[in-house]
Order: structure tokens, then C-alpha cells, then sequence
């Protein structure tokens, strides 16, 4: 899904019958999935809780010109505001706390709605046989109005109908300017380290 500067033997493999024509992948997120995982970190972190939340809307597209891989590109946009907490452990009501904190607090989803990326490069493109492949996508991850290049290791699987990609990358809250959460002195708080995990399908 994530992927740019696709090189030509991707697309011969990719398209195999005539002449490669210009397609644009579209994410579908109804059929796509996205998490983020929060770990817990303190003097006293058994006391605190992991968390898991769920990324509801987001879009995107991959574009692969006629003219070949070296024009693709590849954008990517998540509503701040669709983020919900998964936490299976947690009461309603304290669903509920971690949501508004996240959102008000951490994330300040009305200030910042959109949560942005866009690809500049691949490397380390490897074919894994029939259609598969696995890379590093490099590109600008944009989040409450910070910027940082980020490098995402990437297993897809395509099609001239499809494109199926999955993989995780750890994100540092603070190089966004986000305080990770703390309480008690700081003896109970979550790790600035955040894991983010997806599969997602994009179709032609």
C-alpha cells in the first residue's frame, strides 16, 4: 500500500500482459484495519494499563503512471477525530477518560484533525514470489503540525485489481511534541514509544 519509486521489474511482475496503463489503488479502510498500541513504562507500571486504539477513517491512494515506477506516488490521510480506544480491560467510563484525554490532551484532534503521509522513496525492494513483496517506504508522517521523515518496513501483496500491505512502526510521541501521559510523579505513565500496526487494502 505505502510505496513510491516502485522499480520496473515490480511492474512487469504486476502487469504481465501488454503495456502497464496509469492505476490508482484506492485505500479502502472498511476493509483495512490500523491500530495503535501504547505501552506502560514507571517505577509503578504494573498499576497502569496498555492501551489499544483503533484508526476508523482514514484514505489514501497510490498512483503508478503509464510512464513507469519512477513516476508512482503515494498519500495517505487518518481523522484524528476517528481514533477510539479498543481497551477491553477498561470500564465504559474509563474508555471513555482515556478517549477525551487522548483527544484533548495529547492528540488536540480538534486543532489538528488530519493526520498526514506522504512517500518520497523505497529501498530494500525485495520480491518474495508470486506477487509478493517486501520493502522500507520512506516519507514525511505529519502529526499536530510536526513533520519527520519516518523509514516503514512494508510486506504487499499485488495485483492489477489490488494491492494487500501490512507492517508495523514504532513511532516516539515527543518528536511530535506530544508528553506521554503520566500520573503519580510520573511513577504511572505510558511509553513514548507507541507501536503502530496495519493491514490495509487498496483496491484498482
Amino acid at each position: 500500500m505505502i510505496y513510491q519509486y516502485i522499480l520496473p521489474l515490480l511492474l512487469l511482475s504486476v502487469f504481465p500482459f501488454g503495456q502497464a496503463r496509469t492505476r490508482t489503488y484506492k485505500i479502502v479502510a472498511a476493509e483495512s484495519d490500523m491500530r495503535v498500541f501504547v505501552g506502560k513504562a514507571g517505577l509503578f507500571s504494573a498499576l497502569g494499563h496498555e492501551h489499544e486504539i483503533g484508526v476508523k477513517s482514514f484514505n489514501g491512494h497510490v498512483v503508478v503512471p503509464e510512464s513507469g515506477a519512477n513516476g508512482a506516488s503515494m498519500e495517505m490521510e487518518i481523522d484524528a477525530l476517528s481514533l477510539e480506544v479498543l481497551d477491553k480491560q477498561e470500564s465504559d467510563d474509563d474508555r471513555k477518560k482515556i478517549f477525551t484525554s487522548m483527544h484533548n490532551e495529547v492528540l488536540e484532534s480538534v486543532k489538528y484533525p488530519k493526520i498526514s503521509f506522504k512517500s518520497v522513496s523505497v529501498s530494500d525492494l525485495k520480491s518474495t514470489g508470486d506477487g509478493a513483496y517486501s520493502f522500507v517506504v520512506n516519507g514525511d508522517l505529519t502529526l499536530r503540525d510536526t513533520t519527520n521523515r519516518i523509514a516503514v518496513p512494508v510486506a504487499a501483496t499485488i495485483t492489477p485489481q489490488q494491492l494487500r500491505a501490512s507492517g508495523k512502526y514504532t513511532l516516539k510521541q515527543s518528536s511530535y511534541g506530544i508528553k506521554p501521559f503520566s500520573a503519580a510523579g510520573g511513577a504511572v505513565k505510558v511509553k513514548d514509544d507507541v507501536v503502530v500496526n496495519f493491514n490495509i487494502l487498496a483496491k484498482d
